[in-house]
């Protein structure tokens, strides 16, 4: 009776967390919501009601989302918005945008992102919070990354035309998407099952966020020569890239660096 008391909330928890993403592309539309608002209803809410849920996990997830996420949105909303892969027409933060490009909701949206697929993981899969606040492992990857920020301020600084990526997209989800996630499980077999259970929910939600946020125009893709190809759906389209590597390969990316920074031994 105690277990099964236990497993109760949890399968309340499971069919909240399937459930929401429909009301909040419902309420989205209902609203006509901006960047920020659909970012808030799609990643910020469920990350708030398990985190309630799961006290004890929120304060590494915390900092690995937050160490992360700026410098990862910067590098990435920068390089896409001045190759004009993508282009967020309006922000709530306007006429205040980070380097001049960056919109500060890709920042939120990130942290927010990688945060929940966390959350989610630990939530209804590992149980345990078992990774240590300050591996090694974190450390060396927290020194890594932002001397890669350093650089890439840098070259903005000084030759900002470095930075104009021809396929950026692809070539930034081969390299930090598909490698990371390759490592990840060589290293960590038992979580196949695992990693594809997040996948699946991940591409729910990030397929209903697309649809909803292209529909109501908060993002484009403008330069359809920085991609391998576009996914029409009725009157909307995005590229392959967007598809694969962040629908599809996302989540699997975001808990490739989780597990492989902060897993003990």
């Amino acid at each position: 009776m105690a277990l099964e008391r236990h497993k109760k909330p949890r399968l309340n928890d499971f069919l909240i967390v399937w459930l929401w993403p429909i009301f909040a592309s419902l309420f989205s539309f209902l609203i006509q919501a901006n960047t920020l608002v659909s970012t808030l209803l799609f990643f910020g809410v469920p990350s708030l009601y398990l985190s309630f849920k799961h006290k004890h996990c929120v304060k590494m997830i915390f900092l690995f989302s937050f160490t992360f996420s700026i410098p990862f949105a910067i590098i990435l909303d920068y390089i896409m918005e001045i190759t004009q892969g993508w282009y967020i027409p309006s922000s709530f933060f306007d006429p205040y945008r980070i380097l001049g490009y960056v919109s500060i909701e890709q920042l939120i949206w990130l942290f927010l992102y990688l945060y929940l697929v966390a959350i989610f993981y630990e939530a209804f899969l590992e149980k345990t919070c078992t990774h240590r606040l300050y591996s090694s492992h974190l450390k060396y990857g927290i020194i890594l990354l932002y001397l890669i920020f350093g650089l890439f301020i840098i070259i903005h600084l000084t030759k900002h035309e470095l930075l104009e990526i021809n396929y950026f997209y692809l070539k930034f989800g081969i390299v930090l998407g598909l490698l990371p996630i390759a490592v990840a499980l060589i290293k960590f077999p038992r979580l196949y099952t695992q990693f594809l259970q997040t996948a699946a929910y991940f591409f729910y939600l990030s397929f209903l966020y697309e649809v909803t946020a292209l529909v109501l125009g908060q993002w484009t893709f403008p330069a359809t020569n920085q991609f391998v190809g576009f996914l029409s759906l009725g009157s909307i389209s995005f590229p392959f890239e967007e598809l694969f590597f962040w629908i599809i390969l996302g989540a699997m990316g975001a808990l490739s660096y989780y597990k492989l920074l902060g897993e003990k031994g």
